[in-house]
């Protein structure tokens, strides 16, 4: 059985609730008897373990706190579990030491892959671990079988389960920018986060007019597809581009997205194809960076990990909202320039599983041409 995002989420709840209820009380035993003293301050690991499963985007977002933490603890070696899925994004930041992953292809792999990582991590003396995941309980489970002395992970009245399960709670505030929370989960290991973490052999990039093309990223993960522009909505930010501009248009996005561009290309712009390039899946990550920082005007982009990679490359960028609030991801500043209705039921994707509009995002779908151009003039500009 194949595993998307669905039947994750499902297991996770199906399984994760009664493991969840029996190992607290487990916890709970051990930890009345063992009595252990579990302060950090002024003491120093030997192996830090990070989980985080799924959302590149996070993972760059955490940076700046990772990166502290790293320097905080020079002679500790920096771990990171995840899937498959991001571990190539992971592996381009060069922040860790070792990537272990998660195969979720299917159930059975979950498992036996979950049991030989557990296996490593516990020949890894002196550990802390840290649960980056918000809502996960399974990945909470795994962070309590490592038996690692100090557990971080966070917490909120969702998830309140965590509080018997971890050994240090930090508060995860759902309405301020997610980056402070990650901070707080730094800080919580006597951590100052006060440096921005720089994708390596970049330099915050020095904007000039010598560049070919305007990015367009309308691709996201399984996580909150309704992100997503219309396709009338890209199709006129194309033809306006073509039309009002001398850039080349690039589709950007992963191999699984290139037949759907290849066919929006051939529907609607059978005349424009020389200023307009299908680039989905024709970089690897490294690649990627390399071509938003050397060619790319602007990045126009949903809510995904391109705006943040975009970001810490200094790309100009204009994003678009509506299932996820800008406030919640992204700092303003003269790089961003984003859209977002704020519609009455927005945010939604994270709050909630059963969506107010059923999936018909009218938060994206209502945002009028006209809005779009005056940021493109803008940006351009």
């Amino acid at each position: 059985m194949n595993l998307n995002l669905k039947k994750k989420q499902l297991i996770d709840t199906n399984l994760g609730v009664p493991l969840v209820f029996l190992n607290r009380i487990i916890a709970i035993i051990f930890g009345a008897l063992l009595r252990r003293n579990h302060s950090v301050k002024n003491k120093t690991p030997d192996h830090i373990i990070i989980i985080k499963m799924l959302g590149f985007g996070s993972v760059i977002l955490a940076s700046d706190s990772i990166l502290a933490i790293r320097k905080k603890y020079p002679l500790a070696q920096l771990h990171i579990v995840c899937s498959e899925s991001i571990a190539e994004g992971i592996a381009s930041l060069q922040l860790f030491d070792s990537i272990l992953i998660i195969n979720d292809t299917s159930f059975w792999d979950v498992i036996i892959s979950s049991f030989k990582n557990l296996r490593v991590i516990w020949r890894k003396s002196n550990r802390w671990i840290i649960d980056l995941e918000v809502y996960s309980k399974l990945t909470s489970l795994f962070s309590l079988w490592t038996m690692s002395y100090n557990r971080f992970g966070f917490y909120f009245n969702d998830v309140a389960f965590r509080y018997r399960l971890n050994t240090h709670n930090v508060y995860f505030n759902n309405v301020v920018n997610v980056e402070e929370n990650y901070k707080r989960m730094a800080e919580a290991l006597y951590v100052e986060v006060d440096e921005i973490f720089i994708l390596p052999g970049f330099t915050p990039r020095v904007n000039t007019t010598q560049y070919k093309y305007i990015s367009i990223n309308n691709t996201c993960s399984e996580l909150s597809p309704e992100r997503k522009l219309t396709p009338s909505q890209l199709k006129f930010i194309c033809e306006w581009i073509l039309l009002n501009t001398s850039y080349s248009i690039a589709l950007m996005g992963t191999k699984v997205d290139f037949d759907v561009h290849e066919e929006f290309i051939h529907t609607n712009f059978s005349n424009s194809l020389q200023r307009l390039y299908n680039y989905c899946g024709k970089f690897n990550l490294t690649e990627y960076f390399h071509f938003l920082y050397n060619n790319s005007k602007i990045l126009m982009t949903i809510d995904s990990a391109p705006l943040h990679i975009a970001n810490k490359l200094n790309v100009p960028n204009i994003s678009f909202w509506g299932p996820t609030s800008p406030e919640s991801r992204i700092y303003n500043s003269a790089m961003n320039e984003f859209i977002y209705m704020s519609v009455s039921c927005s945010p939604c994707a994270h709050q909630t599983d059963v969506l107010p509009c059923g999936g018909n995002n009218f938060c994206i779908s209502t945002i009028s041409n006209r809005r779009i151009i005056e940021s493109m003039q803008r940006m351009l500009k």
